[in-house]
């Protein structure tokens, strides 16, 4: 009886003893030694080849962009010729007379200081400016000569026919020649230039009124009254 209660005894610790070392409470070295053991790191060189790779290709680009950039620098600027048209008609607000004719034209060339040429619809016609005779030679000859240069040569002017007036001793259609709104025959009137021509035409009175004002003024032609044009 007191035999086998120390027999049982020994058999429970015997027991107890393989189930705690199944939960894990045993103390072997191996066990420690697999916990604590530091995992490989392989990320390090990946990290530093990146870095030099997105350099490297930015050098590049930078590169490439600049000789790009370079090429414009030696443009040339080509100037177009202009084109004149000259239109057949005009709109410009002149007193012309009744039954007048008007029309656009460019000069071409300055024959004297009351005769030009003029080209219309690829045609050249020489015109004679109505209402005004200016001495045939001479000082004011002269300066009448180069103000119609300055003033009509190689321009566009607007021409008008008077129903009164028929063409000259030279065949020349008279007409008024207009820059812009403006009458140039009376430009040499009031310079002192110029003086009335002879005969009727639709504007004479006005001709007139310039002519006076050049006497008042004693320019040109009237600084000297004996002075004939």
């Amino acid at each position: 009886m007191f035999r086998t209660v120390p027999i049982l005894t020994l058999v429970v610790i015997v027991t107890l003893a393989g189930c705690l070392g199944g939960l894990g409470f045993s103390d072997s070295s191996d066990d420690t030694t697999t916990i604590t053991e530091p995992q490989p790191h392989t990320e390090t060189p990946t990290t530093t080849t990146v870095p030099m790779t997105s350099s490297t290709t930015s050098t590049t680009t930078t590169t490439q962009s600049t000789n790009m950039t370079a090429t414009p620098t030696t443009t040339r600027t080509t100037v177009e010729p202009t084109t004149t048209r000259v239109p057949t008609q005009t709109t410009a607000r002149i007193d012309a007379p009744e039954s007048g004719q008007r029309f656009e034209a460019r000069v071409t060339k300055i024959v004297d200081p009351t005769t030009i040429t003029i080209e219309r619809d690829g045609k050249n016609k020489t015109v004679d400016l109505l209402g005004v005779r200016v001495p045939k030679n001479g000082l004011y000859h002269t300066r009448a000569l180069q103000t119609t240069k300055a003033q009509l040569e190689y321009s566009t002017v607007t021409l008008v026919t008077d129903p009164q007036v028929g063409s000259s001793s030279d065949g020349h259609p008279q007409m008024y020649v207009y820059t812009g709104e403006w009458l140039y025959n009376t430009q040499l009137l009031r310079s002192g230039y110029a003086r009335v021509a002879d005969g009727e035409f639709s504007k004479r009175a006005e001709f007139e009124r310039k002519q006076q004002e050049a006497r008042h003024g004693g320019y040109g032609l009237w600084k000297n009254t004996t002075t004939t044009a």
